[in-house]
């Protein structure tokens, strides 16, 4: 018989050591998404107050160099100005501006303001003020007359008024001198217009001279109107009664003309707003629907201070 082999012996298998237990990470919480803050659209006439106290360098040129460049500084902020209003006929209706003025709630108040320019002749009076503009002296400022007291201007200092022009109207001006000469002086700046005991009617207003006429007080000034489906537009007796098929229809006004506004049409009312207080208004339809009707345009106010 064959001998049989030792079988080999078998080694012991090392014993393996057991794993560290890990530990479960802590779940982190998402961050929370910040969001960008919304940016408030700037008021459309922003650049245009912006650029106004600049003119002080063009008030200097015109004292050494005559009236011609007294004439070229009017004529660019007169196209400041139209540009605002072209800025203004194009601004959503959201948009904000410390120019459009909020109406009141009182049906019997209103508010007007906007930007002005305004040119007053030596000796005179800048009308509905006591703002009296004397002469250019020889130190080359503007000499004027303030509540009787006397001051010195040059260009960009300021010219402010607060008073009462009319029964039932509140005026401010905030102005600064721009150009000033041997005859006359130029100041541009905002109004702000509150008349009170508005009880509309109309009918005839005066005729705005293109002359300054001491005993009238024009200013023209933007508005902006959101006027609910049955509510009046302001200063106005025009009514808005709803949107149709023909478009926005209005109310109040004279008997054969149309009721009817699509986008873009023009709307006018002219009257009397309190005695010697007057209101041509011209606005544009930006905006009907079921609820409300938006419009845009210029109101001219003025008042018959004289007589």
């Amino acid at each position: 018989m064959p001998v049989l082999r030792k079988m080999p012996v078998l080694r012991k298998m090392p014993v393996l050591r057991k794993m560290p237990v890990l530990r479960k990470m802590p779940v982190l919480r998402k961050m929370p998404v910040l969001r960008k803050m919304p940016v408030p659209p700037r008021c459309p006439f922003y650049k245009t107050l912006k650029i106004i106290p600049l003119f002080s360098n063009a008030g200097k040129c015109t004292q050494d160099n005559g009236l011609s460049t007294q004439n070229s500084a009017l004529s660019l902020l007169k196209r400041l100005l139209i540009a605002t209003a072209v800025l203004l006929a194009v601004v959503p209706t959201t948009t904000s501006c410390s120019l459009l003025e909020r109406q009141p709630r009182s049906n019997s108040t209103l508010v007007y303001k906007g930007p002005v320019r305004q040119e007053v002749k030596a000796g005179s009076l800048i009308p509905g003020t006591d703002i009296r503009y004397i002469s250019r002296t020889e130190d080359k400022t503007a000499e004027v007359l303030i509540n009787g007291q006397r001051a010195f201007k040059r260009s960009g200092d300021s010219l402010d008024w607060t008073g009462s022009p009319l029964r039932g109207v509140e005026m401010r001006l905030n102005q600064r001198v721009l150009v000033y000469s041997d005859e006359r002086l130029q100041a541009g700046g905002t109004v702000r217009l509150t008349v009170d005991g508005v009880s509309s009617k109309p009918g005839w207003v005066p005729q705005v001279p293109a002359q300054t006429n001491p005993s009238l007080v024009v200013y023209k000034v933007p508005v902006l109107y959101r006027v609910k489906q049955g509510e009046t537009i302001p200063g106005t007796t025009l009514s808005y009664t709803g949107k149709t098929d023909k478009g926005a229809q209005l109310g109040g006004l004279p008997t054969g003309e149309s009721p009817y506004r699509q986008g873009g049409d023009s709307i006018s009312w002219r009257g009397e707003l309190r005695p010697r207080v007057y209101l041509d208004l011209v606005v544009r339809t930006t905006l009907y629907n079921e609820d409300r009707l938006n419009v845009t345009g210029f109101a001219t106010v003025i008042l018959a201070i004289g007589g």
